[in-house]
C-alpha cells in the first residue's frame, strides 16, 4: 500500500501502519495515511498519537507537513493536544520528552507519557 488512497478497513489498516511505523519511523507517506485514516475514523487519540508520532519523526524538519496535517485535524482534538502540537511545530518533539497531554496511540515515544509530576 503505497497510494494515499483510504482502505475500506481502516480500523485494521491503521493497527498496521501503527506497526509499520515502529520499524520505518522515516515513512512519510506512511505517517500521512496514518493521520488521514484516523481522521476517517474520527478518532481523536489516534489523531494526536499519529501527529506525534510524526513530529517525532521529523523533529525539528517538515514544519510544512506537520502544519498542514495538523490544520486537517484541528477541530477533532481537543484543546490541550492542539496546543501541545502547535508549540512543538517548529522544533518538533523528542521520543524521550514527557508528552502531555498523554498520547496513548503514540507509537514512536520511548519517554515519560503524561506529566513528570505525581499528582495526588
Amino acid at each position: 500500500m503505497h497510494s494515499l488512497d483510504l482502505p475500506d478497513d481502516s480500523d485494521r489498516a491503521l493497527s498496521h501502519l501503527e506497526m509499520h511505523l515502529i520499524h520505518r519511523p522515516d515513512d512519510l507517506a506512511g505517517h500521512t495515511r496514518r493521520v488521514m485514516l484516523a481522521q476517517r475514523l474520527d478518532d481523536a487519540d489516534a489523531i494526536y498519537g499519529a501527529l506525534v508520532d510524526l513530529f517525532i519523526a521529523l523533529a525539528e524538519r517538515g514544519a510544512g507537513l506537520k502544519s498542514m496535517l495538523l490544520s486537517r485535524t484541528v477541530l477533532q482534538l481537543g484543546q490541550p493536544q492542539r496546543l501541545f502540537l502547535a508549540r512543538h511545530l517548529g522544533g518538533g518533539v523528542s521520543a524521550e520528552a514527557p508528552v502531555q497531554p498523554p498520547a496513548r496511540r503514540a507509537v514512536l515515544t520511548r519517554g515519560l507519557i503524561g506529566c513528570a509530576t505525581p499528582t495526588f
